[in-house]
């Protein structure tokens, strides 16, 4: 991590682009390093090529939720991994990937990271807002999500989930 983020961060590609991708970040100080929830849970992107640098953004919501969970406890991301993931594939387009803490030593300072916490992200891409707000409604409508899963995970959580939106740039593979 150190070595490949001291190449980027002092690269060209960063010193001609970076005051630009700074400037599309609303909030680039508030960061967490995760890692996939197992080793079949990677993140998924899309598979097509790269679109063509000036590409214009996708008409995409991308939704992220952070549930916060006491240090060293893994029951609330473990019921989101294996409980409220499957009820998602169930009724709408996958998540693109459950996420959990990396405990690893920040070893590149340049870059703050929040540490001593312990959060889920699930991460997930739906054509529009709406669609999104009837994903939702349809997984929590489901019996065992309202009556089990998500009372399971409230009962874990040290915070109330977190709800991002985020705008995907014209050559991400986030869609």
């Amino acid at each position: 991590r150190h070595r490949a983020l001291t190449a980027f961060y002092g690269g060209p590609v960063w010193a001609r682009h970076g005051a630009r991708a700074n400037d599309a970040m609303i909030d680039s100080d508030d960061v967490l390093l995760l890692r996939p929830s197992s080793a079949d849970t990677n993140f998924a992107v899309s598979s097509r090529a790269r679109p063509p640098i000036g590409a214009p953004s996708p008409e995409r919501f991308v939704a992220a939720t952070v549930w916060s969970f006491a240090p060293g406890r893994d029951d609330g991301a473990t019921r989101i991994r294996d409980g409220l993931v499957p009820a998602l594939l169930e009724t709408g387009p996958p998540p693109l990937g459950p996420l959990v803490t990396e405990p690893a030593h920040n070893t590149f300072p340049r870059l703050p990271v929040r540490t001593g916490e312990n959060v889920a992200a699930l991460f997930a891409s739906y054509p529009d807002e709406s669609a999104y707000l009837r994903h939702l409604a349809d997984v929590r409508a489901r019996p065992r999500v309202r009556d089990e899963i998500l009372p399971d995970i409230e009962r874990e959580q040290t915070a109330a989930p977190r709800q991002l939106r985020l705008k995907p740039t014209g050559r991400s593979l986030l869609i």
